[in-house]
């Protein structure tokens, strides 16, 4: 919420002054603010007595009680999150089709709607939102990263990492970019490098956000797969031994310490034929001939090393391209019977 001081609607704060004087007015704006602001930098467990005290002051409005219904849904307490949640709806409607609503108003609404499961409602306050502000040139980066989000709540797949993209360049520039939306820019623009299968760039910028926003990083398997992707095998491991609990995770250690130690992965098949344009089936039924041959290698009464090396990178180079498409590996692996290979 980069512009506080259009947050509080005259009306709302006349409204305030009639009924419990002016200085029930000043001190719910000021508590609003001022959580609107721990809020926004992550410091929510700060920010929930304040955003409590506006709303005990008299303040209704339909941004400070989506926050309110944010923070009691992170501690647990669902019913007082779906009560305020139901109160914001009629006020960020009215606020976001106003001629004064902002990209922030629209942004807020459509994300309401996507935790109420109004999906009808959520592509229309979307679509209006982009209507509305796609063609403003003065947005901030917060703003752009919010355009960016309806863009992908309409379902314009295209337009939202573009304007992603921008947004992150936008907040990198800025002196003091919120946290929260920076680093979700951030790597949300991951996403399109990950898509593209540029794995070194999509690794840098998931560190860059858990450096922007420390109390949020994204998951750490996810920055561990990416490293394992961008041939950053000692980075791999390191990260994923820090998952110590996550079986996949330790798949993953082992993956990347193997191909470290065999020269990195491949990216194609002998035939030339990349893993890129490869099917999921087709990287499984390659992935169990390969661990047949490398068994068959290692087990052989005349053990070739050189045999055994080719076959162990291929093995676990497919090993890695089947993790970097999002599918687990223990359970292929159990199920085609070459676990041992990989976890020994």
């Amino acid at each position: 919420m980069n512009q506080p001081q259009s947050r509080f609607p005259l009306l709302i704060l006349l409204t305030l002054t009639l009924v419990g004087g002016g200085c029930a007015a000043s001190e719910a704006q000021k508590a609003a603010l001022e959580g609107e602001r721990l809020y926004d930098r992550g410091d929510y467990d700060a920010a929930l007595p304040l955003l409590e005290k506006a709303t005990e002051k008299g303040l209704k409005d339909g941004q400070l009680f989506y926050q309110l219904a944010y923070v009691y849904e992170r501690n647990g307490q669902r019913e007082k999150a779906q009560s305020y949640r139901e109160k914001a709806a009629p006020l960020l409607e009215k606020q976001a089709r106003s001629a004064k609503g902002t990209l922030e108003d629209s942004y807020y609404l459509t994300a309401l709607y996507v935790q109420l499961q109004r999906a009808s409602d959520m592509q229309k306050a979307a679509q209006e939102g982009i209507k509305k502000f796609e063609k403003r040139t003065d947005l901030s980066g917060a703003d752009l990263f919010r355009l960016g989000r309806l863009y992908q709540f309409a379902g314009n797949a295209a337009l939202s990492a573009t304007t992603y993209r921008k947004a992150a360049e936008s907040m990198a520039a800025e002196k003091d970019p919120n946290p929260i939306l920076y680093a979700l820019a951030i790597t949300a623009d991951a996403g399109t490098d990950i898509q593209a299968r540029r794995y070194g760039e999509a690794a840098r910028k998931l560190e860059q956000a858990e450096a922007v926003n420390p109390k949020s990083p994204p998951p750490l398997f996810q920055v561990a797969l990416m490293e394992l992707g961008a041939g950053h095998y000692a980075e791999a491991r390191e990260r994923f031994a820090r998952e110590p609990a996550n079986t996949e995770a330790q798949y993953g250690a082992d993956v990347a310490a193997r191909l470290e130690r065999c020269g990195g992965r491949l990216e194609a098949l002998p035939d030339g034929k990349t893993f890129q344009e490869m099917s999921n089936d087709e990287v499984q039924q390659a992935l169990d001939a390969a661990a047949g041959t490398f068994r068959e290698a290692k087990s052989a009464a005349d053990t070739d090393p050189a045999k055994v090396q080719v076959a162990e990178k291929l093995f676990f180079s497919l090993a890695a391209e089947w993790m970097l498409r999002g599918q687990p590996l223990r359970e292929i692996s159990l199920s085609g019977s070459y676990a041992d290979l990989i976890r020994r």
